[in-house]
């Protein structure tokens, strides 16, 4: 008879699971080794990292703080080196001012040096021209607007372009518009005014000035006419060449020096003097006649006469 005692199925059923109890125990064990090795690595990785990035941030900050420095250093620099340039614009704007108000003089003495102060004076019977003046040079006015061809009517060089712009202007807008005279020289002018005295007695003085007394001994004034009038210059007043000078002539420096109820001659629609673009649009302006205002402020004008 066998005496190993038998073991029932319940107490192998415990034995397993104790068993099984001890293996989970000690796997639990070694698992939470593991994990607190793992973490105490992970906590000296973050302490390096922590202080490597506060002594990162330690850097930076001190950078910064330098960079913010010389940044402001930089600024206040370039504040003052603005300053500066601001002032030598300054400087530079007002030495341009005054060479400009410089040159302007030169300029101003040049012409008041070389425009011929005659030019703006007033004749007819006011001022008197020497029978020796000439105008310094003559030119001819195109022959396409000279009423007698082949006349040769000649007229101050300086005067010629402003006259050729307004017959071509008057040409482009369909009106009949040429010269009948132009510079006449003081022994010319004695002549005509003795023919004039022969035929008509001393009425003659009423449209005819004496010698050294004709804006035409100047080379600047001019006896407008049309191809159709001709020399009959009583109809000139009502034709369509007066009434577009009347609208035109001071944009081209041109004024009538006779007009109606002068002093001087009896009103000559025909009869036109160069005094330069600035001063015939003023006159155009302010409704005045040349010889109505004061010498000493016509000669204010005489430095724009060719402008």
């Amino acid at each position: 008879m066998n005496d190993t005692p038998k073991h029932s199925l319940a107490f192998w059923i415990v034995f397993i699971l104790i068993l099984l109890l001890v293996a989970g125990f000690i796997m639990q064990a070694y698992f939470m080794f593991t994990l607190s090795q793992k973490l105490n690595i992970v906590s000296q990785n973050n302490a390096s990292t922590t202080n490597a990035f506060t002594t990162f941030s330690s850097t930076t900050l001190s950078r910064f703080e330098e960079n913010e420095k010389k940044f402001v250093q930089f600024s206040d620099m370039l504040y003052e080196e603005q300053q500066v340039t601001v002032a030598l614009t300054d400087a530079v704007d007002k030495f341009k001012r005054q060479v400009g108000k410089l040159t302007g003089t030169v300029d101003t003495l040049e012409k008041l040096t070389t425009t011929d102060p005659e030019l703006l004076q007033k004749y007819s019977r006011i001022y008197f021209l020497n029978e020796h003046y000439k105008p310094a040079d003559l030119s001819f006015i195109e022959e396409k607007f000279d009423y007698v061809n082949g006349k040769e009517v000649t007229i101050s060089s300086e005067v010629l372009p402003f006259l050729s712009d307004l017959l071509e202007e008057a040409e482009d807008d369909g009106v009949d518009l040429i010269v009948l005279s132009g510079y006449r020289s003081f022994t010319e002018q004695g002549t005509l005014k003795n023919v004039y005295t022969t035929n008509y007695g001393v009425g003659a003085n009423r449209f005819s000035a004496d010698q050294g007394y004709s804006e035409h001994q100047l080379g600047t004034a001019v006896d407008f006419t049309s191809t159709t009038i001709g020399e009959n210059l009583s109809a000139f007043e009502s034709s369509e060449a007066h009434t577009w000078l009347l609208q035109n002539a001071h944009k081209y420096g041109f004024v009538m020096s006779y007009p109606e109820n002068n002093e001087f001659y009896v009103y000559e629609p025909w009869h036109w003097r160069f005094v330069g673009k600035k001063l015939a649009r003023y006159l155009d302006r302010e409704a005045k006649n040349f010889y109505d205002i004061e010498q000493r402020d016509i000669d204010t004008y005489i430095t724009s006469l060719f402008d």
